[in-house]
């Protein structure tokens, strides 16, 4: 009876609406003000909210909310079909996916967005996507052969031309060298309390020389125990000849965390996210170094992406609430990004600032797209979105990437969900890791 008055609810709440016509390639025009920039965020927290209780009536409700607020973005009705598949609202969730069609949308739909759409008709919209999409600027940078690496954090040595990739499943970092030859370079299969976690976010210290990586415990991967590492993350500064662990800097044990993304100044000084915590730790040189809080806990929701200005007066915070926050350190005041209407800007996973504008790897709705968000000089408000790539045929979540000369270098497939049952997909269902180059114009 419950099940059945939810989806009585659901029905009603879930009327048939136009589907957004795909923006340009770059959209500008009347941006947001800082009230609906605001309201917006609170709709896309009371999303996450119902999302994370299984309301799907009230995801519906704060879904045609932050529609109204932000009038034209394509990828508010994505997440539309998306909850009504959730909700086993097969034909409504197909019905919606058509209009998008219809409007050009560029957005891919991926099978693990919609449970329970399959058959022709879905592999037709997925073709019709896919043909509709701007012809790739991306090339290939190098491939690592190891199916099964999970990566998520890419970082690189501009002294050396090494890369280095971390493996979340294995618990490793790979340095791969100007040639495209991979090694390990660390493997840590001991004690996660007392080692590497799984690595994620990474950043390579030029002025140091010290490679920056931060680990969080991920239970669902081999050798957590849920009891003894839920919540337990570290970051570490790693030797990047050796692969020796210079230094460890573990987050207090009473508070459970997610380390996740990180931005060096240029004291050296190591900003990080807590993507679990909701805010931003920082780690400043000297003898009695330690994560202190920088910004409090539950100021975003879910926190990755960060990044830092070009002259270091400003943070930049990519989260799925609040979208891109703007934090002058001087006064460590948040203020949301206000952004032209009909652009995505939530829950970026890589963050970069270069040049004035910040550039944003989104591996949410529709197979994934690297955009550049364009600041105004004081670093205000978002004047113009661009999208650089979508959809590419490599995309399988993509994660992060780091600026090298001009061009974002950025693991492709990630291959984060590919998990069932609390294994890992067998190998012919995974594939080689690809990075790739993006020249930014």
């Amino acid at each position: 009876m419950r099940r059945l008055l939810l989806l009585a609810a659901l029905v009603t709440a879930c009327a048939p609406r136009s589907a957004s016509p795909e923006p340009p390639a770059e959209a500008k025009g009347p941006a947001l003000s800082d009230a609906e920039a605001e309201a917006l965020a609170t709709a896309y927290g009371e999303l996450g909210g119902a999302l994370g209780r299984g309301d799907f009536p009230a995801a519906l409700a704060a879904l045609d909310r932050a529609a109204e607020i932000d009038a034209g973005d394509p990828a508010l009705d994505y997440l539309h079909a998306s909850v009504l598949a959730a909700a086993k609202l097969v034909t409504d969730a197909q019905e919606e996916l058509t209009r998008l069609d219809k409007a050009g949308s560029l957005l891919v739909p991926q099978k693990h967005d919609f449970p329970g759409l399959e058959g022709p008709e879905f592999e037709r919209l997925v073709k019709a996507a896919r043909a509709r999409l701007p012809a790739s600027a991306s090339v290939r940078a190098f491939t690592l052969a190891e199916r099964d690496l999970i990566p998520e954090g890419i970082a690189h040595d501009p002294k050396t031309g090494t890369f280095f990739v971390g493996s979340i499943y294995k618990r490793k970092i790979v340095a791969v060298d100007a040639k495209g030859a991979a090694r390990d370079l660390v493997v840590d299969t001991g004690p996660p309390n007392e080692g590497l976690y799984s690595p994620l976010g990474m950043k390579f210290d030029a002025a140091r020389g010290s490679l920056w990586v931060a680990s969080a415990a991920v239970p669902s991967m081999p050798g957590y125990v849920e009891a003894e590492h839920r919540g337990r993350a570290a970051l570490h500064e790693i030797d990047p000849s050796t692969g020796k662990m210079l230094a460890r800097y573990p987050l207090d044990a009473k508070r459970q965390g997610l380390l996740n993304d990180m931005v060096i100044g240029e004291g050296g000084e190591v900003y990080v996210t807590d993507s679990e915590g909701g805010g931003v730790h920082v780690l400043r040189p000297g003898p009695d170094a330690r994560l202190e809080e920088f910004v409090p806990p539950g100021s975003f929701g879910y926190p990755n992406g960060i990044a830092l200005s070009d002259d270091g007066s400003t943070l930049f915070v990519a989260d799925f609430v609040r979208g891109v926050t703007a934090i002058p350190l001087a006064t460590r005041q948040l203020r949301v990004l206000p952004h032209p209407r009909g652009v995505f800007a939530h829950g970026f996973d890589g963050l970069y600032f270069r040049r004035g504008a910040l550039i944003g790897v989104d591996n949410g709705a529709g197979g994934g797209r690297i955009v550049r968000l364009s600041l105004t000089p004081s670093f205000d408000r978002i004047e113009t979105a661009t999208v650089l790539e979508a959809g590419h045929p490599d995309f399988i979540i993509p994660t992060t990437g780091v600026l090298v000369d001009d061009s974002l270098v950025y693991i492709a497939n990630s291959q984060l969900r590919s998990f069932e049952g609390g294994k890992i997909f067998p190998p012919e269902k995974l594939f080689p890791v690809q990075v790739l180059r993006l020249p930014l114009r």
